[in-house]
């Protein structure tokens, strides 16, 4: 085995550009030799590497896996930290893994045996992503597999480091197209999408007054929990499409302090085999920055293949003053104000947009027709919500009279355009009041409005989510018992919608006290984490979330908490609710977060998260010793007055008159 370390220790040499190293068969590998000199070469990795002072605690040992040897080196608690592999037992390594909290999430792979790797993989809590660097320069070329998530992940990474070659392969591109057999005119539409990207990048960053190049990618998000799929005989492709559309995605910038979030467009995404390419440059959204309609492929009236000659006519999706109309759309929405604009320019781009929408709408009929008004609802909407566009709410106002006259031949759209009036109406209340009654006043009307849209429109698509934004805004004003009665209608009348289901969830978590706890989910280190099993402690259960403000305000009581009570019969169980594992471990790590940690993917939406109604973080129980729930504090204040109680320790006395319960 020793030949096997004497290659390697070459190998590294060799690979990895260190000036010359002197070594003979008798010298042994070292920790300080191991995590100096073999580090990913991919940057965007996050491994477990001890500190050079528990090096000394590390082991290193060579062990056979199957007809392969490797050397695996393992930290102060057996876990295992690097291996490093000879697949086909020629004495060099061809296979250079790293792992993070005991499991494998990266591996540089050298395919070819020429003592340089071709193939760089992220693997389990790591992701899914696998690049090809053809040319070994220790630059990916292409992505063979890459999700929805790790594309945006990649495409924020690029933008940030103004990095047009990284961004251009997550960019569709004409060989894509003609693999998803894209109609011509709509390949064309999405190339002049994506066309000059180095420009644009620039453009964009030159814009922006947050991005640096400290920022750094959090997590995806999209509107609809699912993708969409356009089927081939909507004319827009040869085959069945498969995207998400309007996806975002959310960073942290630490260009000052406090840390900020910012949301970046990442607009429509589509699959094409196992890679997710974006379809638009990514338009980061700051100040007043408007944001963009649907895409190329969502938009209504695009498709010329098999399309029957009656979509030829005047009001077809084919007629030519159409295409006219969408081009010179498309054309504009390349040119929407940046972040620094000035308000009239907001209120010319809108105007112009409504103008062209409105156009569109006069010339097209049935469900074309209806789509464009739908946008043309959005866009305006959309636009209000901005703060710099009265005249939209005005619009809105009168299309919704106009909608209502016709209410009988299409009721869905009548209420499509009444409740996004009312969120627009609702923004703009929120941002003029100014005290204390003011804004007791808007939300009173805001749950009348929502109370008469259930009884004007009890079975429209928005009527789950109307319910539940009224229930869950009783919650918040205190009024648990008309809040209940919400949740309750909305579960009973709309069992199998995602609102429906928070809904039952919610009624757990109201009727909670007193009762066992249902938590038992996967946890985050794999396996179950069963509050059953914790029997005889008093625990609390946080749900919770890295990009958090409050929750990571709370973590040094907490930890203090965990650390004062744990030996006389204290646990807690963290629930968190990050839409991806990754960066979880690292973040509990920088913040000495060692109790058990539920994870189920979904976020808000997953399955932990609806089966306790969670609506805002974080979200606690307390339970005692016999595993009822004891309360819900509304904060770590009141978990700090309670626990002693719990424990059979004296209460104090000053503590003793606020203990609160939250209903």
């Amino acid at each position: 085995m020793r030949r096997h370390w004497l290659a390697l220790s070459v190998l590294g040499v060799a690979c990895f550009g260190f000036s010359s190293i002197a070594m003979t068969a008798d010298d042994s590998p070292t920790p300080e030799y191991i995590f100096s000199k073999f580090i990913p070469r991919q940057r965007d990795v996050e491994v477990e590497t001890p500190k050079p002072a528990e090096y000394a605690k590390c082991v290193i040992k060579s062990e056979r896996i199957g007809k392969a040897t490797a050397w695996v080196v393992t930290g102060a608690n057996g876990q295992v930290l690097r291996r490093f592999v000879d697949t086909n037992s020629d004495g060099t390594v061809d296979q250079w893994r790293y792992f993070n909290n005991g499991l494998e999430v990266y591996r540089e792979i050298d395919n070819n045996f020429n003592e340089k790797p071709d193939q760089y993989r992220w693997l389990n809590t790591g992701g899914t992503r696998w690049g090809i660097d053809s040319n070994e320069d220790k630059i990916i070329d292409e992505w063979r597999l890459l999700s929805a998530e790790e594309t945006s992940r990649v495409a924020i990474n690029a933008f940030i480091a103004e990095d047009t070659d990284a961004l251009r392969l997550v960019l569709i591109n004409s060989d894509d197209l003609e693999k998803l057999k894209v109609e011509e005119s709509v390949a064309k539409a999405l190339l002049a999408n994506v066309s000059s990207p180095a420009q644009k990048l620039r453009d964009a960053l030159s814009k922006s007054k947050s991005l640096s190049p400290r920022a750094r990618w959090m997590r995806f998000d999209v509107a609809s929990a699912m993708p969409s799929l356009i089927p081939a005989d909507e004319g827009k492709a040869g085959i069945d499409l498969i995207l998400y559309e309007n996806a975002m995605a959310i960073i942290e910038t630490e260009a000052a302090a406090p840390k900020n979030s910012l949301l970046v467009q990442i607009g429509e995404l589509i699959k094409v085999g196992d890679v997710w390419k974006l379809t638009q440059i990514p338009l980061p959204i700051e100040g007043n920055q408007v944001q963009l309609a649907a895409g190329v492929l969502m938009q209504p009236g695009q498709s010329t293949a098999g399309e029957s000659a009656a979509s030829a006519s005047p009001g077809g999706a084919n007629d030519p003053r159409v295409a006219e109309l969408v081009k010179k759309l498309q054309d504009l929405d390349t040119k929407a104000p940046g972040a620094d604009a000035v308000p009239a320019d907001f209120v010319r781009f809108n105007t112009l947009r409504s103008t062209l929408l409105k156009q569109i709408i006069n010339i097209t009929k049935g469900a074309d027709q209806e789509n464009w008004i739908k946008q043309l609802i959005d866009g305006l909407a959309s636009a209000v919500q901005t703060g710099v566009y009265e005249d939209g709410l005005r619009e809105l106002k009168q299309l919704e009279a106009q909608l209502k006259q016709q209410a009988k031949a299409n009721v869905a759209l009548s209420a499509y355009v009444t409740y996004r009036r009312m969120l627009a109406e609702y923004a703009v209340a929120v941002q003029q009041a100014k005290t204390s009654a003011q804004q007791a006043k808007t939300q009173e009307d805001w749950i009348k409005d929502l109370t008469s849209f259930v009884q004007t429109y009890p079975k429209s698509e928005d009527t789950p989510d109307v319910m539940m934004q009224l229930a869950t805004g009783l919650e918040f004003a205190g009024k648990a018992v008309d809040a209940k009665k919400w949740f309750s209608d909305l579960a009973d009348k709309f069992p199998d919608t995602s609102a429906g289901k928070k809904a039952t969830g919610a009624l757990v978590r109201l009727d909670a006290k007193g009762k066992p706890l249902p938590l038992a989910f996967a946890g985050l280190e794999g396996g179950k984490v069963d509050i059953r099993n914790y029997r005889g402690k008093a625990v609390l259960v946080v749900f919770w979330a890295t990009w958090c403000k409050p929750c990571a305000q709370d973590l040094p009581k907490l930890r203090a908490m965990y650390q004062q009570y744990r030996n006389q019969g204290f646990e807690v169980i963290g629930v968190n609710l990050d839409n991806q594992p990754n960066g979880v471990k690292v973040y509990m790590q920088q913040n000495g977060m060692t109790w058990p940690q539920v994870f189920e993917p979904g976020g808000l939406q997953s399955a932990p998260s609806q089966a306790f109604g969670v609506i805002s973080l974080p979200t606690m129980f307390l339970t005692d010793k016999q595993g009822l729930v004891h309360s819900r504090p509304a904060s770590m204040d009141d978990v700090t007055t309670a626990l002693p109680e719990l424990l059979g320790l004296k209460k104090p006395m000053a503590a003793a008159a606020n203990t609160t319960e939250t209903n």
